[in-house]
């Protein structure tokens, strides 16, 4: 499984989460644009000057952090893995990190295509303690704490802007054996946030929901933002690789058969119907996206049809649709054959290319004499996704058994 940097901010007023472009700043450090998230949910981005190295922590201090789980549903093969660290929290203070944390995660989980697919995640919280509550800059710019993550408020002069040593944070999230999204909350009620090479996020804030998932559009279902804001004014490049961006429009879609032509028409969970509307990636003009406002253009919203089939699809991807099933090898007429499945996905049983039942578990019998093939096709039938070829790579496989009799 792969490791990924999920870009959360959280706040009400000002927050910030690095988007992928970074160039070299001043005396070795470098620059990341970031996304800068109001009150009104509207995200416009800014560039922010970070450290060019970070001191690491201790292996010591490492292998004293204890892994908990917060909510295993599987094998880590066929899961994605998302990992929390949290800052500024005492040794007493662990009881509290571990409600934040899981505040944090059921507020992903209430959220769609999150909720229907919710066994596909592994939860786990890394119980990384420092020597004294809070981080620094909180209440007020000036105060510093001892911390273990370095965590801190004013990052780049930007009150709401909350930066941690994203070195440290890597490595106490590997004391999961596998990690896939990590996720750094701080001890405090601060309103702020940030993104980057790991994410931050205030532990004790409410608002933390909504740009995660925001952000987890980036990182799993690798989506565009929808804003049209600054780019500029035309759109000068190629068609871009994001699923929810375009240059064609719904009659260009829909005469080659490209991107989003599926879902034209339809009603979309974010309001509205799905059509190409102009502006966005960061472009006023030469640019589509699906729906007038999804949660990739402001908060406060849900996935548009396009950017849920994006998420459902990356989902499988990772997980894929099979966790264990009988050995696939020459089995005798009577030996139940089973299939554990991952997500929502579905089994038919097939003797022969004659479909004879659904369901995990099948038991070939009244066979005529010979060698029989027996076939389990597992796949999401979910009609969330229209894209019949990506169903084909990354929702359904295909188990075959060779039964005598």
């Amino acid at each position: 499984m792969r490791l990924t940097t999920l870009l959360v901010a959280v706040s009400f007023a000002l927050v910030a989460v690095a988007s992928p472009s970074a160039t070299a700043g001043p005396a070795g450090g470098r620059v990341e644009w970031m996304e800068v998230f109001s009150p009104d949910g509207t995200i416009g981005r800014m560039p922010v000057r970070l450290p060019a190295v970070e001191p690491s922590a201790s292996a010591m201090e490492v292998a004293a952090a204890e892994v908990v789980p917060i909510e295993i549903n599987g094998s880590s093969a066929t899961r994605f893995d998302l990992v929390f660290v949290g800052d500024g929290y005492t040794s007493t203070q662990l009881g509290l990190y571990h409600q934040h944390v899981q505040s944090k995660w059921n507020e992903i989980a209430a959220f769609e295509p999150f909720k229907s697919h919710r066994t596909q995640f592994n939860v786990w919280q890394v119980n990384v303690v420092s020597a004294q509550s809070g981080v620094d800059n909180d209440p007020t710019n000036g105060v510093s704490k001892s911390t273990a993550l370095d965590m801190r408020f004013w990052c780049n002069n930007t009150e709401r802007l909350l930066c941690v040593n994203q070195t440290k944070a890597r490595q106490f999230a590997a004391s999961v054996s596998d990690v896939d999204q990590v996720i750094a909350l701080a001890n405090s009620t601060k309103y702020g946030g940030a993104g980057g090479g790991v994410a931050t996020a205030s532990g004790g804030n409410a608002q933390a929901g909504q740009i995660a998932i925001h952000e987890l559009g980036h990182s799993i279902g690798g989506l565009a933002d929808e804003y049209d804001y600054g780019g500029g004014d035309c759109y000068p490049y190629g068609e871009p690789r994001e699923l929810n961006v375009s240059r064609s429009t719904a009659a260009q879609m829909r005469a080659n058969q490209t991107k989003w032509y599926r879902w034209l028409g339809q009603t979309s969970p974010d309001g509205g119907v799905v059509d190409t509307y102009q502006g966005g990636r960061y472009y006023k003009r030469c640019i589509y996206r699906p729906t007038s406002n999804s949660i990739m253009r402001s908060l406060g919203r849900q996935f548009n049809l396009p950017g849920r089939e994006a998420m459902i699809t990356a989902f499988y991807r990772e997980t894929g649709v099979v966790e264990a099933s009988s050995g696939q090898s020459i089995k005798s007429a009577g030996e139940t054959l089973w299939v554990k499945t991952v997500g929502n996905a579905s089994v038919t049983w097939q003797v022969d290319g004659v479909t004879v039942g659904t369901g995990p578990e099948f038991t070939p019998r009244g066979l005529a004499p010979g060698t029989h093939m027996v076939k389990a096709i597992v796949t999401d039938p979910t009609d969330a996704v229209r894209d019949e070829q990506a169903r084909a790579q990354w929702m359904t496989r295909t188990l075959v058994w060779h039964v005598t009799t």
